[in-house]
């Protein structure tokens, strides 16, 4: 009787471990897909924006009228951004102004093409030089600093001025505790580019590189070698995925150059020198290589990345939500920061929607899984990602929640390209044609237009123009934007 109880009880413990192991292995199951789901939504914000490689950014000192004549139209051929360094007391409203400086309403209006209007401080005297005082005092440090930033802002209200540029370029910790009070980063000399992160210190020593040109300077081609040393210097920016800089003042036609070599004029550079810059960079941003943007823009961007956190609110098959947040102050840093978002392997298009802002994206498949390149403005509410069937596809992306210009295709053409565009709004709207010198060689679109997607199909006759580079420009509003096609006979 007893050896009988002993094996029933052997028995009844061989049937509860086994029953304990099953249900142990189902609890590790139902664990992992917990686990897994609750890994949807998983963030990794990106370098840069958009995942470029590097970042570049075009900067202009003194405010001169060559810039709002001469650099302005350029970088809008190419859609670029400069940030432009002005003494707010030497701007006029009308013309003719002081020396050479521009007016307020020409760089009023680049603000609201997306240039950036920085300070270059009241005066332009070596701040080194100056006692720290208070923002009253005309002779001091903390004037020459707060009322050049209110003097911009009262001409901007629409933006915050957070980038200054440093008289002579010079400055030193005194000088940067005073900056810090006021912007958020100072603008220096120095011929190497900057990291990808910076700290505190750093930001009141951006580093940005002039370019020193040999004499004599009698053709364009006397610039070539600048030009080339230049751009070796870009391209090994882009390389080490750093921030590179430029310092430029004067920008002229070539044919303009002698006149301001012989009044002493410091380092100008010609319209054709900033032309093959432009054509370098646009080729780069092109192939993802580099973001071409304002100093402002990028400092919002690291900062807001480097503060960011996350938080999952929920997470499954059907509905990811995700809050992002950066403890910044919202009025300043309100850039979309670029992310790559985990997502279920079955979502091959992703709605994604924040604060009123939808869009609509196609998804990456990596080593680690399914993920979607998305964009989420910190402090903005909650990212919500929901899947998107393949039929419906179209109609999400015919949503228009935004100003886009598309690249033109065929690209390179001849002799018809189609271009296409967006609008939220409705507006009047232009679409014209130009030739890599400014002049235009067609307007496509010159008429009012509901909010909506169109495009238009663009003909080079033939005998009307050679091979070559072209830009398209789109105006709506205030909206400009331009992108390059070529045509290829």
């Amino acid at each position: 009787m007893n050896k009988l109880l002993t094996q029933k009880r052997i028995s009844f413990s061989k049937k509860k471990i086994l029953k304990m192991i099953k249900q142990l292995l189902f609890s590790l199951f139902i664990l992992s897909q917990f686990s897994f789901a609750q890994n949807y939504g998983t963030l990794r914000f990106a370098t840069y924006a958009n995942d470029r490689q590097s970042a570049f950014s075009l900067t202009f000192d003194d405010g001169l009228l060559s810039q709002t004549e001469n650099v302005r139209p350029i970088l809008n051929q190419y859609g670029f951004k400069g940030t432009f360094y002005v003494l707010p007391p030497y701007l006029t409203e009308t013309l003719p102004g002081i020396w050479r400086y521009g007016t307020w309403p020409a760089f009023q209006s680049m603000s609201l093409e997306g240039h950036e209007i920085g300070s270059h401080t009241m005066r332009h005297f070596d701040l080194t030089s100056l006692q720290w005082g208070d923002v009253n005092d005309d002779s001091t440090l903390l004037y020459e600093l707060y009322q050049s930033k209110i003097f911009i802002e009262q001409k901007i209200p629409t933006d915050k001025c957070i980038s200054l540029n440093y008289p002579y370029t010079l400055h030193n910790s005194f000088v940067d505790s005073a900056s810090s009070l006021f912007y958020e980063n100072g603008r220096t000399l120095e011929q190497v580019p900057n990291d990808s992160s910076l700290s505190e210190q750093e930001w009141f020593g951006l580093k940005a590189k002039v370019v020193l040109f040999d004499m004599p300077r009698n053709s364009v081609s006397d610039d070539v070698d600048e030009l080339i040393t230049f751009l070796e210097w870009t391209q090994n920016s882009i390389n080490n995925r750093k921030w590179g800089m430029i310092i430029i003042h004067d920008v002229v036609p070539f044919n303009q150059l002698q006149e301001l070599l012989n009044q002493g004029i410091y380092e100008p550079i010609t319209n054709e020198w900033l032309t093959s810059l432009c054509d370098f960079l646009w080729a780069r941003s092109i192939e993802k290589e580099v973001w071409v943007e304002t100093v402002g823009n990028i400092t919002r961007y690291i900062k807001e990345r480097d503060e960011a956190e996350y938080q999952i609110v929920s997470s499954s098959n059907q509905l990811i939500q995700v809050n992002v947040s950066d403890n910044l102050d919202n009025t300043i840093f309100n850039y979309p920061l670029s992310a790559y978002v985990k997502i279920p392997n079955e979502w091959n298009y992703v709605r994604t929607e924040q604060n009123g802002v939808i869009d609509t994206l196609t998804t990456i498949v990596t080593d680690s899984g399914r993920v979607v390149l998305t964009k989420v403005v910190p402090d903005k509410g909650i990212l919500k990602l929901t899947p998107v069937t393949p039929t419906a596809v179209e109609d999400e992306i015919q949503f228009v929640d935004k100003f886009e210009l598309f690249q033109n295709y065929p690209n390179p053409f001849n002799p018809s390209t189609k271009i296409s565009w967006q609008s939220p709004v409705s507006s009047w709207q232009t679409l014209k044609v130009y030739d890599v010198l400014g002049n235009e060689v067609a307007t496509l679109v010159d008429e009012y237009k509901p909010a909506g997607m169109y495009n238009v199909q663009f003909t080079m006759h033939n005998g009307q123009s050679s091979s070559g580079i072209y830009f398209y420009q789109l105006r709506v509003g205030n909206f400009i934007e331009s992108k390059k096609m070529i045509l290829l006979k």
